[in-house]
């Protein structure tokens, strides 16, 4: 059992006080997304699984996960199976599944609802199985902002500080009907039109939004991957669990096995988007299909060009239909010009195509060489790749919504408009509307399950049912009468109807029932890529930055594989492999088997579309979420700076925290580790910021207030720019350095100059490298490194941020101790002063000289049987001592920053 006085909170930017204090000569680690998170909210309730009793900890506003210092037990040299070993847990009130616009809205309309009411402690835990908030939204994305409007009414607002930018007003529309070497124009239904739309990048409007929900209160948790739905005794849900780490291939335990997390919560919002996997679990227990037809899928798959500047029309918007795809096949392209010359560009293929020897990917790489896309992508760069299942059966084949203990919400439920090819402003109002019913449902005092059964209610009241219903009827149109049947009366519906029909069209069959045998079809050959406009597989699946662990089980799962090979082989000949958009299915020659081949499965390539769950007409493979970065994977690869003893780690596929016995030695791992290679991701290190602990709290005016930005001294001034440019633009363009930006901001003045910070002076040294001469909205811009003193005394706290240029680079010591490097304003002209200091640790020292803005001081150890570390270690104190003494503090241990964090850029794309 862990020890209830060690259990500690983690807020993945700032670590708040806690009203229980631990050793202050310990330090904190963590391994998050890289992204500033904001002060969250003060309940947590943590427990062992079997215990009897909830250990409640009362803790401040600003702190989030707890861990548990429970010694560590190897169960890979045990006999054990990894489901009975014990689960730690966490009691919220709503815990809400996928990071996705309806899982943000939701949780920002609770704390909204709370915040309001005045109850802070109403904790709402969004979890996200994604190591950053948007990592894995794929959508080109042409935004309605009906509900965006009515969550959050500023979001566009030129006075809100926090306003999304990355907006491109949609100003032309186009719809075109493709044969092979044509485009004919053909009207378009009114549902698509999009004035007053904007088009955005779906990625980085859900980060925007989670940093929105972030700042209301809402605990959010990217790399938590849900894997099971938890009941309770009624039979309503309890919660979910994330997966377990560590199993190996053969499913036993290995030594960084790591059991999976609960989480209980009243209200359980599943927004895990299209065909997720728990949403799967509860709609077979609850039987929520009863009265609604079967759902219909499509695949989008989707690149993002960069391309040359004369071909770039702001605000354009094309849709085709037709070529390439077959007249039996539903399906449609876009085109969409937006940011700063860039194009999203994507193909989505209806999954109830009958030809087993369609490939949706080739049929894409076909697309790309039809004029109208042609003439755009030449001579541009392709720069990511996406794929991702999504619902398309409409009004009718939306399931209950409601069940005991929570509820289906956006994509998951199959709120997508299928004309209108959107399905964002139907997700956000869902996610509102869920979490409307929630809050309301959880006033009472009873503690029993919860249905929500306004939720059901005021959906059917919506816009959302409205809205659905007048379509409901253009998608089946296409599989009943085909392409041109379907469009014809597509019309119909369109500009005459108008959705009032008397009858309700049907979905007949599934997706996967659709498909016809391989020998009842036409073969389908496919040119070889160009490498210019179209490309292999493999080098597609490379962009996306997809990254699965070898010795894991496959969480592509299949019930019995010589059964399914036996089957699926003689009728389909290899549909896995061609209905797969990133190559994780192939049949190997293999004599040895009854049909001559092996099945095989390339679980690494998976970028997680689920496509196979849905198409495979077999229905015998089951998409899981994969395992992530294990416990012993971070050990490993931290001990290799040979000093400090690690006494905790704690991550969740790629987040967590860890804590070193002595907090020099965690100081150590900052730039050591920072800017690192890890399994293919650049890790960032970073210490965070605030106190740890407080010995009181003492009501509302202890409790912190909003964050402020966080802040470094390690600043690059950026002169030359448009005077439109803004904060967001001059972010974007200095990600460009594939380095990690804290801060960014332009002068209020407007004239053509903006700052910019980063984690440390090499990152600052580098971005100034990469990026000086470069332009950004047509103009070069010049960056250098800003050394301004009244830059660095603006900083709230000087004394830390005077103790991090030791830790981060800009006080540096060699690594034989030889010399020891100053920036003349961090001693303030006194370098005797530290001398002395340091001759106080066993070494002499020439006084130092200045060197341009820096001393430098040479050091003499007298006694060499002391360690380095050792000397080091007491070095870093002298030096804390002197600078905090110097600002009139007489404890020098005030000055120490008391945890670090690591992260990591998560580098999968797919997402505009």
């Amino acid at each position: 059992m862990a020890s209830k006085g060690a259990a500690r909170f983690l807020l993945k930017r700032e670590i708040q006080s806690s009203s229980r204090t631990r050793p202050s000569s310990r330090a904190i680690s963590a391994v998050n997304p890289g992204r500033r998170l904001s002060p969250l909210t003060p309940h947590n309730r943590r427990q062992h699984c079997n215990a009897t009793d909830p250990f409640n900890a009362r803790i401040q506003p600003g702190q989030t996960r707890a861990f548990s210092r429970s010694a560590r037990r190897c169960y890979a040299k045990e006999d054990v199976d990894p489901n009975q070993v014990e689960r730690e847990s966490d009691e919220v009130d709503v815990c809400i599944v996928g990071g996705g616009p309806a899982g943000l809205a939701s949780a920002i309309r609770l704390k909204q609802l709370a915040n309001e009411a005045g109850n802070e402690e109403f904790r709402v835990v969004l979890l996200e199985k994604a190591g950053e908030i948007g990592a894995h939204i794929v959508s080109g994305n042409v935004l309605q902002p009906t509900a965006l409007n009515e969550l959050l009414p500023d979001w566009l607002d030129k006075s809100n500080p926090s306003r999304f930018e990355n907006v491109t007003p949609a100003k032309s529309d186009k719809m075109r009907f493709l044969t092979k070497n044509m485009s004919i124009p053909i009207p378009a239904p009114p549902q698509m039109n999009n004035h007053g739309n904007y088009i955005v990048s779906l990625s980085e409007l859900t980060k925007w939004l989670g940093e929105r929900a972030e700042e209301l209160g809402v605990e959010v948790y990217p790399g938590f991957a849900a894997s099971e739905v938890l009941y309770k005794p009624d039979g309503s849900v309890r919660g979910v669990a994330t997966n377990d780490l560590g199993i190996g291939r053969d499913g036993k335990p290995r030594d960084n096995f790591e059991r999976g997390m609960e989480f209980h919560a009243r209200v359980t919002l599943l927004g895990e988007g299209c065909h997720g996997s728990l949403t799967k679990q509860v709609i077979k227990k609850y039987d929520l299909r009863r009265d609604s037809q079967p759902q219909t899928y499509g695949l989008g798959i989707k690149e993002v060009w960069e391309i040359q500047p004369e071909k770039f029309k702001a605000g354009e918007i094309v849709h085709s239909m037709g070529y390439p795809l077959p007249s039996d096949t539903y399906g449609g392209a876009w085109m969409y010009h937006f940011g700063e010359n860039l194009v999203s560009i994507g193909l989505v293929v209806g999954l109830d195509y009958p030809n087993p020897w369609l490939s949706p990917y080739q049929e894409f790489q076909k697309l790309k060489h039809h004029p109208l896309f042609k003439d755009v992508l030449e001579g541009g760069k392709c720069i990511s790749y996406g794929a991702r299942a999504l619902n398309e059966g409409g009004f009718q084949s939306i399931p209950k919504v409601a069940f005991p203990g929570g509820a289906l919400i956006g994509d998951t439920a199959g709120f997508l408009n299928v004309p209108k090819i959107k399905g964002t402003h139907t997700a956000i109002k869902s996610g509102m509307l869920a979490a409307e019913a929630a809050y309301s449902a959880l006033q009472g005092s009873n503690d029993g399950s919860v249905f929500l059964y306004d939720y059901e209610k005021t959906l059917r009241e919506s816009w959302i049912w409205k809205e659905l219903k007048e379509v409901r009827n253009m998608r089946p149109a296409f599989s009943t009468a085909g392409l041109f049947g379907g469009i014809l009366y597509s019309g119909l519906e369109a500009f005459v109807l108008r959705g009032k029909a008397p009858w309700t069209l049907k979905h007949h069959s599934t997706d996967s029932g659709a498909t016809k045998l391989a020998s009842q079809c036409n073969k389908i050959e496919y040119p070889k890529p160009d490498g210019m406009l179209s490309f292999d597989i493999l080098t597609s699946v490379s962009r996306t930055g997809t990254n699965h662990e070898e010795d894991q089980p496959v969480h592509l799962q299949v019930k019995d594989w010589d059964a399914h090979t036996a089957e699926a082989w003689p009728k389909y000949r290899g549909i896995e492999n061609r209905f797969c958009p990133a190559g994780v299915y192939e049949y190997l020659e293999d004599p040895s088997k009854e049909q001559g081949v092996r099945f095989q499965i390339n679980a690494q390539n998976c970028i997680h579309c689920k496509t196979c769950d849905i198409k495979v007409p077999t229905q015998d493979i089951n998409w899981q979420t994969p395992q992530g970065v294990t416990k012993k994977d971070i050990e490993e690869y931290f001990g290799s700076h040979g000093t400090g003893k690690i006494t905790e780690i704690k991550l969740m596929n790629g987040f967590g925290f860890i804590e070193y016995e002595d907090a020099l030695d965690a100081r150590d791992v900052v730039p050591a580790f920072h800017g690192s290679d890890f399994k293919g991701e650049r890790l960032t290190v970073q210490f965070a910021r605030g106190p740890r602990h407080k010995e009181t709290f003492n009501g509302p005016s202890d409790r912190p207030s909003a964050p402020r930005p966080r802040r470094t001294v390690f600043r690059m001034q950026v002169s030359g720019l448009p005077t439109e440019t803004s904060w967001q633009d001059l972010k974007d363009f200095a990600r460009q350095s594939g380095l990690d930006v804290v801060y960014s901001e332009t002068t209020r003045e407007r004239d053509g100059r903006g700052f910019v910070e980063f984690e440390s002076h090499a990152d600052l040294k580098t971005a100034v490298e990469k990026l000086d001469g470069r332009e950004l909205k047509g103009s070069q811009v010049n960056c250098v490194a800003d050394k301004s003193e009244l830059h660095i005394a603006t900083l709230t706290d000087p004394v830390r941020l005077r103790v991090a240029d030791i830790l981060q680079g800009m006080i540096t010591i060699d690594e034989d101790l030889h010399v020891v490097t100053v920036p003349d304003h961090t001693i303030v002209n006194a370098p005797h002063k530290l001398c002395d200091v340091i001759t106080t640790t066993g070494m002499a020292t020439d006084g130092g000289a200045l060197h341009g803005h820096a001393w430098r001081i040479t050091l003499r150890r007298d006694d060499h049987t002391t360690t380095l570390t050792h000397h080091r270690r007491h070095l870093r104190l002298a030096i804390m001592t002197i600078l905090t003494l110097q600002e009139g503090h007489t404890d020098a241990h005030e000055a120490r920053p008391e945890a670090i964090m690591l992260g990591t850029n998560d580098a999968r794309t797919g997402s505009m």
